[in-house]
């Protein structure tokens, strides 16, 4: 499954703020691909930096791009640009490869260098919010790491 590396933390947070991830009146995915990562933490995920498993049947999804705008920037107004940006700047600080398929287990290894640099990878978003963001994928790691028997140190 394709999926973008800020969706597959989206979803790690959502498990630690236990919000109910159900459809969205968009229709896209997102509830399917969070389901399919609850359940299975050896699920192959590839690494990709455009429209993804979650964008799948969206209705701002136009020829595999985005048409969505976002609000809460000044810097963008484009979500598809701004998801890029995102996608560009974990990808590069985590030292993940998009060729490569990955375990969303083996992902979690990524998150100590996520977490450590969540700061700057949403530099321009409001500071509540990232510090708000980072306090739930925290408890999202460890709810998942333990509902699957796999130990995970973050350090915060």
């Amino acid at each position: 499954m394709k999926i973008r590396i800020h969706h597959f933390f989206d979803i790690i947070r959502d498990f630690g703020s236990n919000k109910n991830i159900t459809p969205h009146p968009y229709l896209h995915s997102y509830h399917k691909v969070a389901q399919e990562i609850r359940e299975n933490a050896n699920t192959e995920l590839t690494i990709v930096v455009e429209s993804d498993e979650v964008c799948k049947n969206c209705i701002h999804l136009k020829n595999s791009n985005c048409d969505d705008t976002i609000s809460h920037r000044n810097d963008f107004s484009g979500k598809e640009k701004f998801n890029n940006y995102l996608d560009k700047r974990i990808v590069e600080i985590c030292g993940i490869k998009t060729s490569i398929k990955y375990s969303p287990k083996t992902l979690c290894d990524f998150a100590n260098k996520y977490i450590k640099n969540i700061e700057y990878i949403y530099k321009g978003n409001d500071k509540k919010h990232t510090q708000f963001r980072k306090d739930n994928v925290l408890k999202g790691l460890k709810y998942y790491s333990q509902k699957h028997d796999f130990k995970i140190s973050v350090r915060n």
